[in-house]
């Protein structure tokens, strides 16, 4: 069955996206920063936070970071990219 396409593939990408980052995707509101979105999900373990929620959004460019170049500056603020616009619109 090589070569054969199925729409497998869209539920599977779908089902990658972990129930953490689908929260961040949730309560995402323009632009934030590391605290008002972790004050908006009630955590307050930076380490956890960046662990389990913000770094797989990152990584999986569901989100992105206003001032890429400088990803410890205070001024940091997250956003979502198009790709986490479609999903969150999808009720993640």
């Amino acid at each position: 069955m090589t070569g054969e396409v199925t729409g497998e593939a869209t539920g599977e990408v779908a089902g990658e996206v972990a129930e953490p980052v689908r929260r961040l995707l949730g309560v995402l509101a323009d632009k934030m920063s590391r605290q008002e979105i972790q004050e908006a999900l009630g955590l307050r373990h930076e380490e956890h936070f960046r662990e389990a929620y913000l770094q797989p959004a990152l990584e999986a460019g569901l989100i992105e970071m206003t001032i890429p170049d400088k990803p410890r500056s205070g001024n940091q603020r997250y956003r979502l990219t198009a790709k986490g616009r479609a999903l969150a619109r999808k009720g993640t």
